[in-house]
């Protein structure tokens, strides 16, 4: 599957052009559509409303280490407990998220993982049109076989622990709007088992990442929202032997638009600029778009590109000028019955390294509701990476069946 961004920007400009010519529920995709009838009410506590779940799922992946040749295959088992805590306040809002995921393998039990996360966001209602919110979270994650940095030698799932924040102030006066803050992230990757029996320190990937951003909007028309936009960003590490600490700014204009509640989101573009300490710096277009399309009533298509630059520990590259599209249909078949397919693209060239990654992620996917407190899901994913170094490439055929309950 050999495809180039043309093939993935070209439809999305279909999409965007012929919108206009369909009818459709007002700004929300089908598959977040209210269903009164379905969605849970949760527990009353108060202010507060409590809404615990639960998943259980059964997954088949043909090729668990992600490999190109000798491939291996399980069956992971996974148990998923979520908690969700809102309040029903008029004025301002606090919530609560938190969930764990257990993975199972039936025979790798080396792969086996505990994932987790908790997070905490409020918003302070100062004026009519001002607020400051914010965000503090904490998350124990995995890395997938395969994924950019994830070393063949390794004999278990790298694991790292993902702390991150941000705080944010907005302000509205008649058209005009203002809006900026902050924010931080923290990475901790914790030491890996190796095939030949020894144990390898991660230390050497642990960073900070901050950030600071502002934007500027005019409402020139209630469905048109130009906007200029920029962010400044340091990324800086434990120990830096590569000398990979950077800092880069981006820059954009662009707009936010409803097309008489058929089509809405937003597009802009500008300039970005990452200054590495080995001078392998990354600069060039920075764009992105986000598009959501309600075809009829019951049928709704979301699409995505994004431009960024993300981290590397790859010997000899500081970074990766990276684009990621999106592309997303869903249709209510029945009113409790729902179908639709995705499809993923990632296109990934280290700076530094004649090396260049293309992930192609598509699939279907079923959702059926039994009532408020039971539905199931069943997909297929489809993986494929495609890299200018043949040892890097692999296939991937995922299935997986899910059933959650809730309140």
């Amino acid at each position: 599957m050999r495809l180039t961004l043309k093939y993935i920007l070209l439809p999305l400009l279909f999409l965007f052009v012929f919108s206009s010519m369909a009818y459709a529920q007002r700004g929300v995709p089908i598959h977040e559509k209210p269903r009164p009838d379905y969605d849970p009410l949760g527990i009353r506590a108060g202010a507060f409303t409590v809404k615990p779940e639960l998943t259980l799922g059964l997954e088949y992946n043909d090729n668990i280490y992600a490999t190109r040749r000798n491939t291996e295959s399980d069956w992971i088992t996974t148990i998923a407990p979520e908690l969700d805590v809102r309040s029903d306040w008029t004025r301002h809002a606090l919530g609560l998220n938190t969930g764990l995921e257990y993975g199972m393998y039936a025979s790798e039990s080396d792969e086996n993982y505990l994932d987790g996360h908790i997070f905490l966001d409020g918003r302070l209602d100062v004026l009519r049109e001002s607020f400051l919110s914010g965000r503090l979270g904490f998350q124990r994650l995995h890395e997938e076989r395969g994924e950019p940095d994830a070393d063949t030698d390794w004999d278990e799932p790298g694991r790292y622990n993902r702390t991150s924040g941000d705080l944010a102030y907005y302000h509205g006066r008649g058209k005009l709007s203002v809006s900026g803050g902050s924010g931080f992230t923290r990475l901790d990757y914790r030491p890996v088992d190796l095939r030949d029996g020894t144990t390898q320190s991660q230390s050497i990937r642990d960073r900070w990442i901050y950030n600071v951003n502002a934007r500027v909007a005019y409402e020139m028309h209630p469905d048109v929202q130009p906007f200029v936009t920029t962010r400044y960003e340091w990324r800086r590490y434990d120990r830096s032997r590569a000398e990979r600490d950077s800092e880069g700014y981006r820059i954009g204009v662009g707009t936010g638009f409803d097309l008489g509640g058929i089509t809405s989101g937003e597009v802009f573009a500008g300039y970005m600029h990452q200054d590495y300490d080995d001078r392998r710096n990354i600069s060039g277009m920075w764009y992105g778009l986000n598009l959501l399309w309600n075809v009829t009533q019951l049928t709704s298509v979301e699409a995505g590109v994004q431009k960024l630059v993300k981290e590397t520990t790859l010997e000899g590259a500081s970074g990766i000028d990276s684009v990621e599209a999106n592309l997303r249909m869903d249709h209510e078949l029945l009113r409790n019955l729902l179908v639709g397919a995705f499809f993923d693209y990632t296109h990934d060239s280290y700076q530094g390294r004649n090396v260049t990654d293309r992930y192609y992620d598509l699939g279907p996917r079923i959702t059926y509701l039994w009532n408020r407190n039971l539905s199931a899901e069943a997909s297929y994913t489809y993986r494929e990476k495609d890299s200018n170094r043949s040892h890097r490439e692999y296939t991937e055929n995922r299935f997986k069946v899910s059933i959650t309950g809730s309140f």
